[in-house]
């Protein structure tokens, strides 16, 4: 039966209610600090952008508590102050990643609680999703948590949050993952005047 759900899960999108078959493959898996996975990493949660003390004024003014989305194809930042958008909100825990050692992170994509995996685009290192027969091609993980003080948790993608949001134009900002830690330096024009911000993505858990 787990075996047909992976294969499944290759080609097209997983229902989440037959993700318990996954969860139950990983016996004690660990995620990207090292530390067991607790229950709490199941959970259903959104995700708000919360943007780093080292911007500018401007900029963190402009991504502040924006919400993800998924939005042609890619995960993008919702409209600014929106609530409840137009479009699809990201709505993810994680899974561990078929044939890997390691965690992956999982949204639900329609109102029929279809999933697909969100993964890091291998080269333009911009955050996507689709069905593990595509995202397996790209970069899927290790994806954790941090857990702060105040007991919320941010995700990380290999041990840490290197997350940045680009402006696209027209006011639309796009997510990336900046894994050489050179500010996406060969992986975006920065000569036509978009705004980067590094950013931290926290969950907002669901009950």
């Amino acid at each position: 039966m787990v075996l047909g759900i992976l294969s499944l899960a290759a080609t097209v999108p997983l229902l989440a209610t037959s993700t318990v078959q996954l969860q139950n493959t990983a016996q004690e898996t660990r995620d990207g600090n090292g530390s067991t996975i607790s229950s709490t990493k199941t959970n259903k949660c959104h995700i708000k952008v919360v943007p780093s003390a080292r911007m500018s004024t401007d900029v963190k003014s402009t991504v502040k508590d924006r919400r993800l989305i998924l939005k042609d194809g890619l995960v993008k930042l919702s409209a600014q102050n929106d609530e409840k958008p137009p479009h699809h909100k990201v709505t993810a825990y994680f899974l561990p990643f078929p044939n890997t050692t390691y965690d992956g992170l999982v949204t639900t994509i329609d109102d029929m609680n279809m999933l697909n995996w969100v993964y890091i685009s291998k080269d333009t290192y911009q955050v996507t999703y689709g069905t593990r027969a595509v995202a397996e091609q790209h970069l899927t993980g290790p994806m954790g948590l941090t857990l702060m003080a105040d007991g919320d948790s941010r995700i990380i993608m290999e041990g840490w949050d290197g997350f940045m949001a680009v402006e696209d134009g027209d006011g639309e900002w796009s997510l990336y993952f900046d894994k050489d830690s050179d500010g996406l330096a060969d992986k975006i024009d920065q000569s036509r005047s978009k705004r980067i911000a590094q950013i931290e993505l926290h969950r907002e858990m669901l009950e």
